[in-house]
């Protein structure tokens, strides 16, 4: 699979909870009425069973008896939790996204590396001052034929540790692969303001963690109250997510075919030489 691909069959998890919640959405469940002796003789219940009719201005709903739903699970409060876990659904397509962005397209740039026709140098080096990599590694690597794949690894669990859970994530794996300023580039792609879209994604990514780790409850309030989430918020979220998971695939493809060409050019030039 490709990484796009991955990222669509993570991500349709928290597209399908926002539409889910905006199907169950109601300001009440309705017993008794019209609509519901009317759906009652569509489905010809007996009189004694108890049904609860959902509606709103997507859906039209029955919930019978045998269904064992009692009210409380449809009320607003419980339906938060749909867009909680639409957040958390979202934030993790990211993350996976970026891990197999990188998986995918760093073993043929370690190997132009290989070839003396890539260097590492400026930001992209500074990012990976940190990585730790023993005499003995490199010993063991001199004679691997696969240790293009062995150094993606290491360089996928380097950042898999290091910050992959944050806005900086991107900016990290951007510049591994050859994209100058990759936030900034990203932006100017979707016609988007860069400050305001990385800060949307970093609040998102905070919520996740409290929702995840905190059950998303306010530990400075003494009464351990819940945070609250909307409808538009959390929909925000999921698609902000998809707009710059999408772009950045977008600049990823355009900058490895470049490098393949430029590539391809520089063994032309050798050969004609």
């Amino acid at each position: 699979m490709t990484p796009r691909e991955v990222f669509e069959d993570t991500f349709r998890i928290a597209e399908l909870l926002i539409q889910l919640y905006r199907l169950l959405e109601n300001d009440h469940l309705e017993t008794e009425g019209e609509r519901v002796e009317a759906i009652r003789r569509l489905l010809r219940c007996s009189p004694d069973e108890q049904i609860q009719v959902l509606a709103n201005e997507v859906f039209l709903g029955c919930i019978r008896e045998n269904a064992n739903i009692p009210p409380s699970r449809l009320k607003k409060q419980s339906l938060e939790h749909l867009l909680r876990q639409a957040v958390v659904s979202a934030c993790t397509a990211y993350e996976v996204f970026l891990l197999c962005t990188l998986r995918v397209n760093l073993q043929p740039l370690i190997r132009l590396i290989e070839e003396g026709k890539l260097a590492l140098r400026g930001k992209t080096a500074d990012h990976f001052k940190e990585l730790k990599v023993s005499v003995q590694e490199l010993l063991n690597l001199i004679h691997r034929e696969d240790r293009a794949v062995v150094l993606t690894i290491k360089f996928v669990n380097y950042v898999k540790h290091k910050n992959l859970g944050a806005v900086e994530a991107l900016e990290t794996i951007g510049t591994l692969l050859g994209i100058e300023e990759p936030w900034k580039q990203l932006c100017r792609h979707l016609k988007r303001k860069e400050e305001e879209t990385k800060e949307l994604l970093k609040t998102a990514i905070k919520r996740r963690n409290d929702i995840v780790h905190r059950a998303d409850r306010d530990f400075e309030d003494d009464s351990l109250a819940r945070e609250t989430i909307s409808f538009a918020y959390a929909e925000q979220v999921v698609d902000s997510i998809k707009h710059v998971c999408r772009g950045f695939d977008e600049l990823v493809n355009e900058r490895m075919r470049q490098f393949l060409a430029d590539s391809v050019a520089r063994e032309e030039t050798v050969r004609h030489a």
